[in-house]
């Protein structure tokens, strides 16, 4: 039986091969491009464990919340772990806000005294708190005092808040969420509009001996709810036949641009056994080594974030090379803690007058040292990945599909010697009348809205509904999404 799938006028893009049938092009990682410093975290209750960004749009605001939080001394010589240490330096859920994504600034939100004053920016204190993350809730049912929600984690525990305007939280309930897991660093959820569905995705574990923690893998699980009250059992997430590789944080969240399509950022965690050489010409040596003394992970683990894809959010397909690697030797980078992602983007304007808006992503850097710093990344629109053809010239042939509208654009980047074609066939493959590689017109350019024409023309709604596929003829050219448009 031929399979056929119904695209209507959605956006897909090209960081699987889920619409590929056959191709000698290669789907290739793209890389973002470190910006500006564009804020720092210079409170007094903030230090040098302040993390978990989630980054949230509420209309035409965007907010930042993370955990604010001291974690070790300036020379790293002391652990600020210890329940007696929480005690004397609290762990707050914050938030600071930008109307453009790119220049942040402190709100005085006025709810948590810090310092005999509540003056301040922070939204959330409870006793061990660990982790804070929340997330507006886009389900049509929700209530407006539970407009945003939160889960706050603490060891093997994991809550549920609520907040009409992202300031004011209360517990959604004395008793933990039904989900397994560990809980320990950044948990999430969402409402997927697609599936009509929550999904949670939580820090676990997997090979345990013993109960030793240590020893185990770090993974992430997933569980989904109709009401976010009942969830079901935990399972890991399946990256089929990749390397089992210890995983730290996802940043999972739906496309905005397509949100049928889920992407996450983990962070790869890798623990060497030993001290080497190459340690020693890693940034501030001696820092490691007053942080080694507590336990040796703190100066012998090293992380580093990749790219990963689904369209059902259990499979998923992750690269094996770094999206964000440590980069350069500053003072403060190549430890454990660094490239964790913030959840959740936001479209910003490009430095270049006339180009495209930029999807900004957030990291918060400088970990276990500070003074932390929030610096931005920026990414061409759906640029994760892209259908990369060299200029020996390649082509590709898509899966049959449905869709709806009446012209087909194209988000691409060709050089000026170079450029791509598309053929409609049918269903047996014969290439449609009008709709040849021969009659379309030369693409070539770099827009995120090309519109693909056929001897000077681009409505292609007699075909809407039927089964067709896509010839791509590519060189010196990367394909990063397409779209049948209205």
């Amino acid at each position: 039986m031929i399979q056929v799938e119904s695209i209507g006028t959605r956006r897909e893009l090209f960081v699987d091969d889920a619409l590929i049938h056959s191709t000698t092009a290669r789907l290739a990682l793209q890389k973002p491009e470190r910006r500006e410093v564009c804020f720092r975290f210079e409170a007094p209750f903030e230090g040098s464990g302040n993390g978990y960004p989630v980054l949230i749009k509420d209309g035409e605001l965007y907010r930042l919340f993370y955990k604010a939080a001291y974690l070790t001394s300036e020379d790293g010589k002391e652990i600020y772990i210890s329940p007696e240490d929480r005690e004397r330096n609290p762990v707050y859920g914050c938030v600071i806000e930008s109307k453009d994504g790119v220049r942040w600034y402190r709100p005085s939100v006025g709810e948590v005294a810090c310092g005999g004053s509540k003056d301040n920016n922070i939204v959330l204190h409870i006793p061990d708190l660990d982790a804070f993350i929340p997330f507006l809730d886009a389900n049509p049912a929700c209530p407006p005092e539970a407009r945003y929600k939160a889960l706050v984690a603490t060891w093997k525990k994991l809550y549920a808040y609520q907040s009409p305007d992202g300031y004011r939280w209360t517990s959604m309930g004395e008793r933990p969420l039904p989900i397994e897991g560990t809980f320990d660093s950044s948990n999430l959820a969402f409402w997927d509009e697609t599936r009509n569905r929550y999904w949670a995705y939580v820090r676990n574990f997997h090979n345990v001996p013993g109960e030793d923690y240590n020893v185990g893998v770090r993974d992430i699980s997933w569980s989904e709810s109709a009401d976010f009250h009942s969830w079901s059992k935990s399972e890991l997430l399946d990256f089929g036949s990749s390397p089992d590789i210890p995983l730290y944080v996802s940043a999972i969240a739906p496309y905005y641009r397509a949100p049928h399509l889920f992407v996450g950022f983990p962070a790869r965690y890798v623990e060497h056994r030993r001290w080497s050489p190459s340690f020693d010409q890693l940034p501030d040596p001696e820092h490691r080594r007053n942080r080694m003394a507590h336990h040796p992970r703190y100066g012998l683990a090293l992380t580093d974030c990749a790219f990963m894809s689904s369209r059902d959010g259990k499979a998923w397909r992750r690269t094996d090379e770094a999206f964000v690697r440590p980069g350069m030797n500053r003072a403060t980078n190549w430890a454990y803690g660094d490239s964790f992602l913030s959840i959740g983007m936001a479209e910003t304007k490009s430095e270049w007058a006339g180009a495209a808006n930029d999807i900004s992503l957030y990291a918060i850097v400088n970990y276990w040292k500070g003074p932390m710093e929030l610096h931005r990344y920026t990414i061409r629109q759906d640029g994760f990945m892209a259908l990369s053809a060299d200029a020996k010239g390649h082509e590709t042939l898509t899966r049959l599909f449905t869709f709806e509208g009446s012209r087909l654009t194209l988000n691409v980047s060709t050089a000026a010697v170079g450029g791509m074609k598309v053929e409609l066939q049918d269903v047996g493959g014969i290439p449609i009348q009008g709709f040849t590689l021969a009659d379309c017109d030369d693409i070539f350019g770099d827009r995120v809205d090309y519109v693909v024409s056929w001897n000077g023309a681009s409505d292609v709604s007699a075909l809407a509904g039927k089964a067709v596929r896509m010839r791509l003829y590519m060189c010196d050219a990367d394909l990063f999404s397409f779209r049948f448009e209205a």
